[in-house]
């Protein structure tokens, strides 16, 4: 019968062929129905950043407040700290980047303001730290405060933990005075 044998066996290349076929053919009918390759998605999963920070097997940094600072500077990457956990915001600029007049939360790059998220008072600068001694508030209130922040920032499909803030001894800090004026989210 010579060179006219059929195949009756995948290899590899075949199905890679077909698995691309597929794809496309999903990110076509994707793009006819909702203008988006991905169904709409826009979440950390498409997001490269996100990707190439799995791919290095997702690493955990170690910021002090100063090199949290200094990092958002020099690199344009969007972090925050909460309950000193440092998270990448860089994905949402119209709510976080300092270089934008309309950016209503560009104070927390850069730095850890739990006890802002706390307590609401925005316009008062000594507030923005991770200190959350003498609040003026009930323990459990102020717990469940946090809890919810960090909630919110863990769950949200556009931002991801990147490193945590290491701030040193508590006893080292002064305390921060009570702010009780703040603005009060509903949770």
């Amino acid at each position: 019968m010579g060179d006219g044998l059929a195949r009756n066996q995948f290899t590899l290349l075949d199905v890679l062929r077909i698995l691309s076929g597929l794809i496309l053919f999903n990110a076509l009918l994707s793009y006819t129905f909702t203008s988006s390759t991905m169904w709409g998605y826009e979440g950390r999963y498409v997001n490269t950043n996100y990707i190439r920070h799995v791919l290095k097997g997702s690493p955990q940094t170690k910021f002090t407040p100063k090199t949290l600072l200094e990092t958002t500077q020099q690199t344009g990457q969007l972090l925050l700290s909460i309950d000193r956990k440092v998270f990448d915001v860089s994905s949402n600029p119209e709510m976080y980047d300092p270089q934008s007049v309309s950016a209503r939360y560009s104070t927390f790059v850069g730095q850890d303001c739990t006890r802002m998220f706390v307590n609401g008072c925005f316009n008062e600068t000594s507030q923005c730290t991770w200190d959350l001694r003498n609040m003026g508030f009930e323990e459990d209130w102020v717990t469940q405060r946090v809890e919810s922040w960090l909630k919110f920032y863990t769950e949200n499909p556009h931002y991801w933990q990147v490193g945590y803030l290491d701030v040193g001894e508590l006893e080292t800090h002064d305390i921060p005075e009570q702010c009780l004026t703040g603005v009060s989210f509903p949770f």
